[in-house]
């Protein structure tokens, strides 16, 4: 039986180049047909075949030749060599040594890898060594060749496409999608609509390829709805779509702020690919940290549970505190404690921020005693705990009335179990109250106040019940709470000061708010300047000349020039108007003297002459 004839292809001259080097000059010669046709007949040289051009380049083709580029010392009638020396595997062919169907397989596989000048260098062996005119295969290679992000250019682009118009080389489907994989990396609108018409005209099918190129240009030019739409339809009439456009969609949404739009193409993509995608690392850490942001709970949620949980990723720190509050506010106490278990393998140093976004998830998820826990983890951990620490927790106990009562006996119950209460704890139940108008059951909970917090009450207990008291019009318990404050030797700040000024403002007691106003002063404090003003038309309304020195102070508090100008002009206008009216007082009383004497002087005169004729 004879041997099987030898296939002396291009996978046979990669596996056996030695072979190839052998015969290369009898292939070189046995090469008949180039891909565009053109004849070559074998010659008696066994070299590779090589021809000199002497016409001058021109600058607007791109296959223009430099002569000298190309000439060789070489004389022409100088002999070639039989055979090219043999080569070690390692050491590449040149390229003038390669048959003509291999060249024009190089250059496709250049053009494709975006290798310009490799291109160029092939495009110049077979115009100028091989004699062949430039053909589609050419100008493919060029255009696939502008994908290059540093060499080509939507103006490359428009220039080639001229150049083959006005050298008759029709533009084939490869060509157009060539041209539309380059348009992916420079964007041009409307060169892109011309093409797609183009192969509309001459019924070109779209490969599933071009249709993925259509679409990452379009969203190079921004037009984002256009490219979903596009990318919806290419999942409706099952149009592969790589992977490669699913990743940089996403992350261009993401760029450029549209997060619940990739969080939507990610969806899609799932229901593609199924709920395993796989994105790197980085895409699905940038999807977490948006969704964070967001405060997309679900969208979190999901990566979290399927990306963190098993260890896939490692968010970042600022991550971590995006999610923690994004379920602080939506009440997920399973993502929060996660949250808090990747901080804690950390070493991270938890401080009262991070205890206020976990107190506000139970508290979300109505879980008081949960909350309340955290609260004496942080007593416990030496953090000081103030009122706007548990904001949360008034938050919380002022929406129902029950809610204030309901807290403190918990908090009585924790202190019974040997537990440290906070006074701030405390507070918030006495805060709630006061807002619920319910001031009798702030009282109640603050005589038992000593009972709970061993460290009793402090300015901000008293704080809250002087704002109580002024809601209700309590004067009388306001000053009793202020004897009480003096007894258990709690220093007053600002806010009580300016919290007993309105009490007696309210009461219609000035004299006493003026008190508390000189009082405030001389320890150093400026009231409020909505209690600022309100005293200053007090001490008007009553004609008080304090209000001058209150003025006064209004001014050099650092209040705007307009409204001290205005209670100036309120105040002369005022004490012009009293002066006015005491000298016209004086002035009528002055000439209605000598009228009243006249008038009593003329009456008793009448009396007399009445006496007289009576006893005439």
């Amino acid at each position: 039986m004879p041997p099987r004839p030898i296939v002396n292809d291009a996978l046979w001259r990669c596996l056996c180049p030695r072979y190839y080097l052998s015969t290369a000059p009898t292939r070189c010669a046995a090469v008949k047909d180039a891909p565009n046709g053109t004849a070559h007949r074998a010659g008696a040289r066994k070299g590779p075949l090589r021809t000199y051009s002497t016409s001058p380049p021109t600058t607007e083709n791109p296959f223009a030749l430099s002569t000298g580029y190309f000439s060789s010392s070489r004389a022409p009638n100088q002999p070639v060599r039989s055979a090219p020396p043999r080569r070690s595997l390692r050491e590449k062919v040149p390229l003038v040594h390669l048959p003509t169907p291999e060249l024009y397989e190089r250059l496709r596989i250049d053009g494709a890898a975006g290798r310009y000048e490799e291109t160029m260098n092939i495009i110049k062996i077979l115009i100028k060594d091989r004699r062949e005119r430039p053909n589609g295969h050419m100008y493919t290679a060029i255009l696939h060749s502008y994908a290059n992000c540093e060499e080509g250019t939507a103006g490359k682009l428009r220039k080639v496409l001229e150049e083959m118009e006005s050298a008759g080389v029709e533009l084939d489907a490869r060509g157009a999608e060539c041209v539309l994989e380059a348009l992916a990396v420079h964007p041009d609108y409307l060169l892109r609509n011309e093409i797609l018409d183009y192969m509309k005209e001459r019924w070109f099918n779209l490969s599933d390829r071009g249709h993925n190129f259509v679409v990452a240009g379009l969203l190079r030019d921004r037009l984002f709805e256009v490219a979903l739409e596009k990318l919806d339809d290419m999942v409706r009439h099952r149009t592969k779509v790589e992977g490669w456009l699913w990743d940089k969609t996403i992350w261009m949404l993401l760029e450029f702020g549209e997060v619940e739009e990739a969080f939507y193409v990610l969806s899609v993509r799932q229901s593609v690919e199924g709920q395993g995608v796989k994105l790197s690392n980085a895409l699905w850490l940038q999807l977490l940290d948006a969704a964070g942001k967001r405060h997309l709970h679900e969208a979190a949620s999901m990566i979290w549970n399927t990306q963190v949980v098993p260890g896939y990723v490692k968010p970042p720190t600022g991550t971590c505190l995006n999610v923690l509050s994004l379920a602080s506010r939506d009440g997920d106490v399973k993502l929060a404690t996660d949250v808090f278990r990747v901080l804690a393998e950390r070493d991270t140093i938890f401080t009262a921020h991070h205890y206020e976004m976990l107190i506000e998830c139970y508290l979300t998820s109505n879980d008081l005693p949960a909350a309340l826990s955290v609260i004496l983890i942080m007593q416990d951990s030496g953090i000081k705990i103030t009122s706007d620490t548990l904001h949360p927790l008034y938050t919380y106990l002022s929406k129902q009335e029950s809610r204030p009562m309901e807290a403190f006996a918990q908090l009585q119950d924790l202190e019974g179990g040997g537990k440290r209460i906070p006074t701030a704890a405390v507070n918030a139940c006495l805060q709630a109250s006061v807002f619920l108008n319910r001031l009798a059951e702030a009282i109640e909970i603050y005589k038992v106040l000593h009972t709970v917090s061993k460290a009793g009450p402090n300015t901000a207990t008293f704080n809250i019940l002087f704002q109580g008291c002024h809601r209700a019009g309590r004067k009388e318990l306001a000053m009793f709470l202020a004897n009480e404050m003096i007894q258990v030797d709690v220093r007053p700040d600002r806010i009580t000061y300016d919290r007993l000024v309105l009490v007696c403002m309210s009461a219609e007691d000035l004299d006493d708010a003026l008190l508390y106003y000189e009082e405030m002063r001389s320890q150093g404090f400026m009231p409020r300047r909505g209690t600022h003003e309100m005293l200053i038309k007090k001490s008007l309304e009553k004609g008080d000349g304090r209000c001058v020195a209150v003025l006064k102070d209004y001014a050099a508090s650092g209040q705007s020039e307009a409204r001290v100008a205005m209670f100036q002009r309120m105040v002369k206008e005022k004490f012009d108007e009293s002066e006015n009216g005491r000298t016209e007082m004086l002035e009528q009383e002055g000439k209605a003297a000598p009228k009243s004497v006249q008038a009593g002087e003329e009456g008793m005169m009448s009396n007399v002459h009445v006496e007289r004729s009576g006893e005439r």
